[in-house]
């Protein structure tokens, strides 16, 4: 009997600690399970996002979707190095392949827009600008405009008391001045501009203004300002395509700069392009930092959006590009010093 209770005294003892442990190896696999299940949703998450992006010229949603791309490549890119860190490789590998997809879709973000190539032909610089229309410092951002000295700027939301100080400095414009709350977009300019077309229905549009300008030495190329519509409005493919009949053919190198409302690498920026005969300007840079719309109240952006840029022709050089603080607007000044080529 001794022997059995010493038994059965040495079985309790040997086998609670083991109970015990059962119960915590029981929570522990749980806890592991779940976590491995968030970070693989996460993974899968984020390569479903990245491939609808890629389908922008079939939804405004999709292509809204895809003006996230960079910010998708950045996030799957940090749950990958989680993932690996904790060595869950189910979702290590989804995430490279998001990653991997969404940085093979930034297109001209991968270029350097710079040209060190020595040339002839005269250099300009040109500024764009969306100023917002309800601009609280309009005297501050008149300064930051004229501060930049640029030989043309063009214009978006321009409002008074903006317009009457560019006015005063730039000799040349094509802008709207019927209306003195806001001029939608303009140019103003140091050389003389010729043929200028105001276009103002953004359903057949985008809002902006085209003119040809004639440089010092008789140099000419056609520029076209542009402020499209948001991607929720639906009206972007109609406004990448109407810029066709805008320039007066691909005759004569072609600038187009403005606000897209659309990424570097989008489906509206590429179609633009196409239509124009141009290219986009490479590299990336914030140019707007403002807030989106929600039923809930106004969510700010993780870290803005390159949505002002340029497209060219073959026979323009880019020589810098810089982006400059603007006073009262949510977007900042883009500032680009081009070479025009002769034939």
């Amino acid at each position: 009997m001794t022997r059995d209770l010493d038994g059965l005294g040495a079985k309790l003892f040997i086998e609670a600690p083991d109970h015990v442990r059962g119960i915590g190896y029981r929570f522990g696999s749980l806890r592991n399970r779940i976590t491995r299940g968030t970070f693989v949703i996460a993974a899968k998450a984020a390569l479903l996002l990245v491939v609808l992006g890629y389908g922008g010229a079939y939804s405004w949603v999709l292509d809204g979707i895809g003006a996230f791309r960079l910010h998708l490549a950045a996030a799957s890119a940090a749950l990958l190095l989680v993932a690996l860190s904790l060595r869950i490789w189910r979702s290590t590998m989804i995430a490279f392949v998001a990653a991997l997809l969404a940085v093979a879709g930034l297109g001209p973000v991968l270029q350097d827009p710079i040209s060190d190539t020595p040339a002839a032909g005269p250099e300009i610089t040109l500024l764009y600008a969306n100023l917002y229309d309800k601009n609280a410092v309009p005297d501050a951002a008149a300064q930051a405009l004229l501060g930049a000295n640029a030989d043309i700027l063009v214009t978006s939301e321009t409002a008074e008391p903006i317009a009457s100080a560019l006015r005063a400095a730039y000799r040349h414009r094509v802008a709207a001045e019927d209306d003195p709350r806001t001029m939608r977009t303009a140019i103003w300019s140091r050389f003389p501009l010729s043929e200028g077309w105001l276009f103002l229905d953004n359903n057949v549009a985008p809002t902006g203004a085209a003119a040809l300008v004639t440089l010092e030495d008789g140099t000419e190329f056609h520029l076209t300002g542009v402020h499209f519509s948001r991607a929720i409005e639906g009206l972007r493919r109609v406004q990448a395509d109407a810029l066709a009949d805008i320039g007066g053919g691909r005759a004569r190198p072609r600038i187009v700069i403005g606000d897209f409302n659309a990424a570097p690498w989008s489906w509206t920026l590429a179609r633009a392009a196409t239509t124009t005969g141009t290219r986009i300007l490479g590299g990336y840079r914030t140019t707007w930092s403002g807030t989106y719309p929600t039923p809930a109240g106004a969510l700010p952006t993780l870290w803005g959006h390159n949505i002002d840029t340029m497209l060219y022709s073959d026979r323009i050089a880019v020589r810098a590009v810089e982006t400059l603080t603007l006073p009262g607007s949510d977007h900042r000044i883009l500032l680009v010093r081009v070479q025009i080529l002769p034939e």
